[in-house]
């Protein structure tokens, strides 16, 4: 992980640092000084390095002289799903991993009880998924569906009615039923969701377009989608 921010949101959400490499320069920080604090009382072993020996190791334009180790979450069990106030969020085959990352600090914010990959969806930690999400991953219990007829499954398994977001979907978003449990499926920027999702029953929705715009970026409908079935946009009907 790279930069000051995650590691408070590591740090924040309790995930267990391995290491935190600094440059002289940004150890010695006013404004992270007490982030530093915190590293230190946790036990982190801190190591000061070079901007020459840093720079290898930076995936970022401008770096903040800092990078850091972190043990990866494990993933959840598909039992969570069975709570009747599931909102599930599923990214089918999203492969930028900007918009995973946009996506899922998009479902932390909103309250989301879990969020599941599937097939080919960028890893959620990876450096610009990490970056995207402003570290929000650490916040959601994450799990990994390898096709989308497995996820299907345990969806329907655990009781949920599933929603898969769509341009042109047979509900607007304004007359479909977000009540939980739930749960909103996202699918690749170019094909869309698996054909797996509606052979077991989901229902499709769309956000209105105007004009001659055909979709919107699976973040921005993600956005969309996602505080409506919050409750935050209007009441869940």
């Amino acid at each position: 992980m790279e930069g000051w921010r995650l590691l408070g949101a590591a740090v924040d959400a309790g995930v267990p640092i391995e290491v935190v490499l600094y440059t002289p320069e940004a150890a010695a920080t006013p404004r992270w000084a007490p982030l530093r604090d915190r590293l230190h009382s946790a036990g982190v072993r801190e190591v000061l390095v070079s901007p020459e020996v840093l720079a290898p190791l930076s995936q970022v334009d401008t770096s903040q002289g800092t990078l850091g180790v972190v043990e990866r979450p494990a993933l959840a069990s598909p039992a969570l799903l069975r709570a009747a106030a599931t909102l599930l969020v599923v990214l089918d085959g999203i492969q930028d991993p900007g918009n995973v990352g946009a996506i899922l600090r998009t479902a932390a914010a909103v309250g989301v009880t879990a969020a599941a990959t599937v097939a080919s969806s960028a890893d959620p930690f990876a450096p610009k998924a990490l970056r995207a999400s402003a570290g929000a991953v650490f916040l959601l219990p994450l799990l990994h569906f390898t096709t989308a007829a497995e996820a299907a499954a345990a969806c329907v398994h655990a009781g949920l009615r599933v929603l898969v977001a769509d341009p042109r979907g047979e509900t607007l978003d304004a007359e479909a039923s977000f009540l939980r449990p739930v749960a909103l499926v996202f699918g690749s920027e170019g094909a869309g969701a698996d054909r797996a999702w509606r052979d077991a029953g989901a229902e499709t929705v769309r956000v209105p377009l105007k004009g001659a715009v055909e979709s919107l970026n699976v973040a921005a409908a993600a956005a969309v989608l996602l505080y409506k079935a919050a409750g935050f946009l209007a009441p869940p009907r």
